[in-house]
């Protein structure tokens, strides 16, 4: 009888577990917006302003070719970082935004919709209009390939010399309208010199390869995605060199 109390009681813990982490708009979020196929959630009264800022995302969104329009985006938002901090696999005070992988919530760091900003957890900012569709962007790469990405987790090819996906990472950046900074920065963070956040290298490189490939070698976004004889570093130099 113990034993099967025991059970009984992991299997309701692990049910709530799942429940918490799969629908976390059940039990916290002070507000809420379904527009479009937009459901927005966060922690405070939610602002106009996110209307015109779903347009400028869905208007970037539509321009991959991995735009689906069934596909539903479930966003979560808080303007405070204090908040929700207890549970795993929701807000992480790692990173500027993810997606909870086959689940798809998105989740960001910090967000201000009434201007237009978001924050990483150094205080760089963003406009929320590009972490939003660079976010919304892995959606979409999960919604179109689905568990055939798991190979690509392994795939060395795959990987930048930071572990960063660069195709995935390079993509979503292209989408959302280039990195959080100008061009200009870019090239001079190219090889990590006096940059002020170790990824932003990175995740320019990866941005200018994905860049190059689609706009300079007229590849479509399924080629660059499935073909593993592609090379980060080698495209890069490549890209430089012309």
């Amino acid at each position: 009888m113990k034993l099967r109390n025991i059970f009984l009681l992991f299997s309701t813990i692990l049910v709530l577990a799942l429940i918490v982490i799969c629908y976390p708009q059940i039990y916290f979020f002070n507000d809420k917006v379904h527009y479009k196929n937009f459901y927005v959630y966060y922690d405070k009264k939610i602002p106009q302003e996110i209307f015109p800022i779903l347009d400028q995302v869905e208007e970037r969104l539509k321009k991959s070719q991995l735009y689906d329009q069934k596909v539903n985006f479930k966003i979560f938002l808080r303007s405070d970082v204090s908040n929700y901090n207890i549970l795993p696999y929701q807000f992480n005070n790692n990173v500027a935004g993810w997606v909870i992988p086959f689940i798809k919530n998105v989740f960001l760091y910090k967000a201000d919709i009434k201007n237009n900003i978001a924050y990483n957890p150094i205080g760089h900012q963003r406009p929320l209009v590009s972490l939003l569709s660079h976010e919304l962007t892995h959606v979409l790469i999960e919604s179109k390939w689905s568990l055939s990405r798991v190979p690509w987790l392994i795939e060395n090819s795959n990987r930048s010399k930071m572990g960063l996906l660069w195709k995935e990472e390079g993509y979503a950046e292209y989408i959302s309208g280039g990195t959080g900074y100008s061009f200009e920065e870019g090239m001079r963070y190219l090889n990590n010199s006096n940059s002020p956040f170790p990824f932003y290298s990175e995740y320019f490189k990866c941005y200018l390869a994905v860049r190059y490939l689609i706009e300079n070698k007229g590849m479509k976004i399924e080629d660059v995605f499935l073909r593993k004889d592609i090379n980060l570093e080698d495209i890069l130099n490549e890209h430089i060199n012309t």
